[in-house]
């Protein structure tokens, strides 16, 4: 029966010390535990503030998302001019063969063919070239040998532009017209806005030719909504094309008080922009009617 004490005294030896320098770290005062209370202390605090700033990392991220997401939308259905379907991308460039788009809307949706795909309330990209029940195929005005009539905002000519594939087209003019990276483009037979900019010019001095190489502010890899309109994209007259544009330019310009505007002559340059669009030249021939893209 002596066993029985023997063990609980052996283990009484055994855990007293323990238990007594767990004491001594938790409750003394003296430096040594001290340190080390306030280590631990420090280390659990700064797991906690680790995880909250995850935390808020991740509602940041979320925010900034949605605020992404309702920025889009509210561009791509904040045109008053017509009415519009909102449809995904569910096949891309990098999926599909040439300068084509698939969305996940269709007949059953409004889609027809010839209908103008725009990225937010101003940008064509496409017209729609195939539709099923609920999906259609978008043919982008850069795939290859699609030529578009534009207005290049700068020079204010016309030309054509031909798609080139990869989101580009590319416009050539005579070596005597001022081209330059930045100058707007403007599809004239859509009434809503601007295409892109020219991003690139090509020019050999040696060479009668120069080209200006066009692309959109969004690349095509990041899209992933698109507003389509309801009726197809129709023929314009010239005189049609022109009003399009003076209101486009009006659009470009914001109402700056005089105190702050700063240029060399308000009233000598507004009037060489208005005879700049009416005298607007191009390729040598300019066509009665401009033609859909």
């Amino acid at each position: 029966m002596l066993i029985p004490t023997i063990s609980a005294s052996i283990a009484s030896i055994v855990i007293s010390p323990v238990t007594k320098t767990k004491t001594w770290f938790a409750e003394s005062t003296a430096n040594l535990p001290m340190f080390f209370r306030d280590r631990t202390e420090l280390i659990n605090e700064i797991s906690v503030l680790k995880s909250d700033l995850a935390g808020a990392g991740g509602n940041q991220f979320t925010i900034r998302t949605l605020t992404q997401e309702n920025d889009e939308l509210r561009s791509l259905l904040g045109y008053e001019g017509e009415e519009r379907v909102l449809a995904g991308i569910i096949g891309r460039p990098d999926e599909l063969p040439y300068d084509v788009l698939m969305i996940d809307r269709g007949s059953k949706d409004g889609i027809v063919e010839g209908a103008p795909v725009f990225i937010n309330d101003s940008t064509i990209i496409g017209l729609v070239r195939s539709v099923t029940f609920q999906s259609s195929v978008v043919e982008l005005i850069t795939t290859p040998g699609f030529e578009t009539t534009v207005f290049i905002i700068g020079p204010n000519i016309y030309t054509n532009a031909l798609g080139i594939g990869g989101g580009q087209m590319k416009v050539g003019v005579p070596q005597g017209i001022q081209l330059s990276e930045g100058d707007l483009v403007v599809i004239p037979s859509i009434t809503s806005g601007v295409y892109g900019e020219i991003s690139f010019v090509q020019s050999e001095p040696t060479q009668p030719e120069q080209y200006g190489f066009v692309s959109t502010h969004i690349p095509l890899s990041s899209m992933r909504l698109v507003s389509v309109g309801k009726t197809p994209v129709s023929t314009i007259s010239f005189e049609e094309a022109q009003e399009i544009l003076k209101t486009q330019r009006q659009n470009l310009l914001l109402p700056i008080p005089a105190d702050v505007l700063v240029e060399v002559n308000a009233t000598s340059t507004a009037t060489s922009s208005d005879m700049d669009l009416d005298n607007a030249s191009g390729t040598p021939t300019v066509p009665e009617e401009v033609n859909e893209i």
